[in-house]
């Protein structure tokens, strides 16, 4: 079993406890923030790429859960326990856990009740980001976690939690949601990569010598993701041959090149939807060439239809 860990971490000369960084966020402030978004019982997406929010009133049992890639779970309050094969982590709002790649796991919330919810948010972060803070921080060539291993539970430590408040204060206003929030994200990304949870964050995106050409070929996607694509065009533009660019891709993304695509249209469509557009028109900016292939996919993805999905966040 996967043991939990208490240790916080050592300040040090430019380490995440820097002078001036080290305040904590008023008491309550994250419970708070966490529970104006889950609104509802259960699960809610938020208006960000990869954020959703979570709500049990009650103590509930083997709820199967499916991660599908590096997550970060931070509690506002309650306690829950996951776990994964042989493995078991119990958390509370004193730690947070990690998730290093696609798994499916059983949750169990342990402590809750109607005055006083389970509360938390589950933030997907993406692959890229990881790639991208990697290569700025010069360490993609850093050994990750033990591949066993596909999960950890660490103290929810001052610089981590000040980036989550962040986060959460941000997405509230649309501006600040499309401005400010992105930048929380990076902040929220270079905190882990400095805390005990760094090798496990660095697990979630292989280690390559071609990693500086694929991050160039993430940008290449992302800048181009409303048109149509193919291997052999986004290889030409990386200068690699294209069998061995979708090897190496799938080595430093843990994902195809053509499904890393369809996850960035689908977020991609999903904002185009929350700023108004329709259905058909998200799908063809977003790079779909059927509209009704684009309804199975995001049906697939977020659990409802297009039209469903934008309606929730159009509140009176």
């Amino acid at each position: 079993m996967l043991q939990r860990s208490r240790a916080r971490l050592r300040p040090g000369p430019g380490g995440p406890h820097d002078a001036g960084l080290d305040r904590a966020v008023p008491a309550g402030e994250r419970a708070a923030l966490i529970a104006s978004q889950a609104e509802a019982e259960g699960c809610t997406d938020a208006a960000f790429p990869g954020l959703r929010f979570v709500r049990v009133s009650r103590p509930s049992t083997c709820r199967i859960l499916h991660a599908l890639g590096p997550t970060l779970t931070v509690v506002g309050q309650g306690r829950t326990t996951a776990r994964f094969d042989d493995v078991e982590l119990e958390y509370d709002a004193s730690r947070y856990a990690i998730m290093a790649r696609e798994a499916v796991f059983e949750e169990a919330v342990t402590e809750a009740d109607s005055s006083s919810p389970y509360l938390a948010m589950n933030l997907e972060i993406p692959p890229d980001a990881i790639a991208r803070m990697l290569l700025a921080l010069a360490d993609v060539s850093a050994e990750p976690a033990a591949e066993a291993a596909p999960a950890l539970v660490s103290d929810l430590d001052t610089p981590i939690e000040d980036a989550v408040v962040r986060l959460l204060r941000a997405i509230r206003d649309p501006v600040e949601r499309r401005i400010v929030a992105p930048l929380a994200l990076e902040e929220l990304i270079f905190r882990l990569l400095r805390s005990e949870a760094a090798a496990m964050v660095r697990s979630a995106v292989g280690r390559d010598r071609d990693a500086d050409k694929i991050e160039a070929a993430m940008r290449f996607l992302r800048a181009n993701i409303e048109r149509p694509l193919s291997v052999e065009e986004v290889a030409r533009h990386v200068a690699m041959s294209p069998s061995h660019f979708a090897h190496r891709f799938r080595a430093v993304a843990r994902v195809s090149p053509m499904r890393y695509l369809k996850q960035l249209r689908l977020q991609h469509a999903r904002a185009l939807l929350l700023s108004g557009l329709r259905a058909s028109e998200a799908a063809q900016r977003a790079g779909y060439e059927s509209a009704s292939h684009f309804s199975r996919d995001f049906k697939r993805c977020f659990g409802v239809a297009p039209g469903d999905y934008a309606g929730r966040f159009r509140k009176p």
